[in-house]
Order: C-alpha cells, then sequence, then structure tokens
C-alpha cells in the first residue's frame, strides 16, 4: 500500500497544458477517483504517477519518497488501461502469470500456478484459465487484464477508464466487483473515469478534474450536496442540476445572498404539484415525463427545468404544472461560478 503526494506538478505538451500545478495527495489504501471530461489531464496524471510521463515542474511522492525521476519498473505500479491489451496467442492463464516471468522476477513455476489460482477465483474466471484471449467476452478479458495486475501486488494499482468499452449491465457487475476487490486487498487504488456514476459509487474521495486543474476534493456525499463551483456541481447528477436566475424563486429572491447570479438546485430537491398551482409556485408545462426513471423536463419560455416526481403523479406532456424552489435546497453561486455561503 502507498500514500501519494503531487506537489505542483505542471506537464505540457506542446502549447497544451495537460496538467497544471497539480496539489493532490491520496491516502494509504484508498481508492480514489479522478473525475472529468475528455482533456482534462486523467490520464497524464496517471501516467505521471506510473512514470511513463516526466513532470515539466513539480515533484511526485510515494510514502513520502520522491519518486519523480525513478524508472516505471522501479515503482511497483500496476496499470489497467480502457483497452484490454492481452496477448491474444495466450491463454488466460499465461496472460495472467505473464508479469511473474518476466526477467526482473522469475518465480518458481509452482509459487506462479498458485498465484494464477488465487486471483482468478477472485475474479471469477477460474473456469477460463485454459482458454485463448480471443474467446472471452469483454468483461471476462477485462477481468484477466485486471487479474494481470493483481497477481504482481503491487503498492498502487492505476486503472485509467477500465470499464469504459463494456455494456451497462457488465460495468454495474465490475464495479461491485472492484470495489469488493480494492475493500478485501487493501491496496491503494487510483481510478480515472468521466462517468460520474462510477465515481458516485466506487469512490472513498473524489477529485473533480478539468483543464489540468482540480476543482474540488471530498467524499462523493460532500462533493453532491456541496459543489464549490458550477462546474463541479453541473458534474455530478443526472439528471443534471438546474441551473437558474434568482428571478424563478419569485419572492424569494429577495432571500438570496447578496452577489447571486446563479441559483442551482437538484431535480431531487424540486417541488411539482398537478392538481392545483400554487400561487407561490411558477406555471411550467411538461415537456417529457419518463415512467421508467420518473423524470419529468418542464418548460417556461426558455426555461427548463428537470425534476424526480412521485410514481402516482402521472403527468402529460403539455399539461401545467406548478413548480416551486424550496429556498433551503438551493445552492447560490456568483458570476464567476464560486459558490457563495447561504
Amino acid at each position: 500500500m502507498a500514500s501519494l503526494t503531487f506537489a505542483a506538478v505542471t506537464k505540457s505538451f506542446g502549447p497544451v497544458r495537460a496538467v497544471d500545478g497539480l496539489d493532490l495527495s491520496i491516502r494509504d489504501g484508498e481508492f480514489f477517483v479522478i473525475l472529468g471530461p475528455s482533456g482534462a489531464g486523467k490520464t497524464t496524471s496517471l501516467r505521471l504517477l506510473a512514470g511513463l510521463e516526466t513532470p515539466d515542474h513539480g515533484k511526485i511522492f510515494m510514502d513520502g519518497r520522491d519518486v519523480t525521476g525513478l524508472h516505471p519498473a522501479a515503482r511497483d505500479v500496476a496499470f489497467v488501461f480502457q483497452q484490454y491489451s492481452l496477448y491474444p496467442h495466450l491463454s488466460v492463464r499465461d496472460n495472467i502469470a505473464f508479469p511473474l516471468r518476466a526477467p526482473g522476477r522469475r518465480l518458481p513455476e509452482t509459487e506462479i500456478a498458485v498465484k494464477v489460482a488465487e486471483v482468478a477465483a477472485l475474479l471469477h474466471i477460474e473456469s477460463k484459465l485454459d482458454s485463448k484471449a480471443t474467446t472471452l467476452s469483454g468483461g471476462e478479458m477485462q477481468r484477466v487484464a485486471i487479474g494481470r495486475a493483481l497477481v504482481r501486488q503491487p503498492q498502487l494499482f492505476l486503472m485509467d477508464e477500465p470499464l469504459s468499452s463494456l455494456d451497462a449491465k457488465l460495468r454495474e457487475e465490475l464495479r461491485v466487483e472492484l470495489k469488493r476487490l480494492q475493500r478485501r486487498l487493501g491496496t491503494t487504488l487510483v481510478y480515472v473515469t468521466h462517468d460520474q456514476v462510477e465515481a458516485l459509487t466506487l469512490a472513498d474521495r473524489i477529485a473533480v478534474m478539468e483543464a489540468g486543474r482540480i476543482g474540488q476534493i471530498g467524499t462523493p456525499e460532500h462533493i453532491y450536496d456541496r459543489p464549490e463551483t458550477l462546474a463541479v456541481a453541473r458534474r455530478l447528477g443526472s439528471p443534471p442540476m438546474n441551473i437558474l436566475t434568482p428571478a424563478v424563486l419569485g419572492p424569494d429572491s429577495s432571500h438570496v445572498p447578496a452577489a447571486t447570479a446563479h441559483v442551482a438546485i437538484r431535480p431531487e430537491d424540486v417541488r411539482v404539484s398537478v392538481d392545483a398551482l400554487t400561487p407561490a409556485g411558477q406555471v411550467f408545462r411538461a415537456i417529457e415525463h419518463s415512467l421508467v426513471t420518473r423524470i419529468l423536463v418542464a418548460e417556461q419560455g426558455d426555461l427548463e427545468v428537470r425534476a424526480l416526481v412521485r410514481a402516482d403523479q402521472p403527468i402529460l406532456p403539455g399539461q401545467d404544472i406548478g413548480i416551486t424552489f424550496p429556498l433551503a435546497h438551493c445552492q447560490f453561486f456568483d458570476r464567476s461560478g464560486n459558490r457563495i455561503s447561504a
């Protein structure tokens, strides 16, 4: 297990600054997720940790030891990539065993057999050990790729969107497996993704990253409930957070903090009335209502609002409904997108 620290790390590729003055501490044994869109600098951060890239400025520490200039092979790090990167001509058994037969290790074959069997059991692929990698499903191939990392028993696991190419059912299944494995092994794991569901379900803590910088670090609950910026607020939540003007609050708009330019409220906190359009609420017209997820989309002129509604609220497209935005659930941001304390 290992603790990690980025100290003012910067990495550029030509004119593009992929990582910009990154300061970040990751705890020993933590499942840490870096969440952000494509081009945010997530993969570059992982590659810097692995030693596949060298910072232009700043230092990287592992358990307090400066590893900035250390060769990748000397870092005791295992990397699981988005693509499976298996050897197609080898069996599952030999793919998993491959790192243990590398020149720097050369473990006895009896010991290798025991380790491979243990990892295969953890990942529920014992029956596939003698199969060729090319005969496996996508989920099985990713389990083999994870197994090849696990068998080394490294101090640190790095995972670069390892589930993104799988279908929804397999992603859900492997999310559960990854969380279970990490808890059982107690190994530090740094996981990057653009998928907020993965971040919210897997992470002990999340770092929300955009344009090479960290916008906020915290537990999933803290970031979801108290985003520090509009960019962070928009990154978490499905359906996404409603970003409105103070005017939609009607009489309550006089109670918002000074300098408020944006009012944000989660769809689950929006109140919808069907039978009576309350005077305190605003009249919107329903344009979409999903019976499966119970998501309501309503509009008023150019303004669009999403709300989660009860199963017993049948709402038809075109129907007028009343919507209120409880002040206690609203969050306030200034013109620069920074949070204002209520």
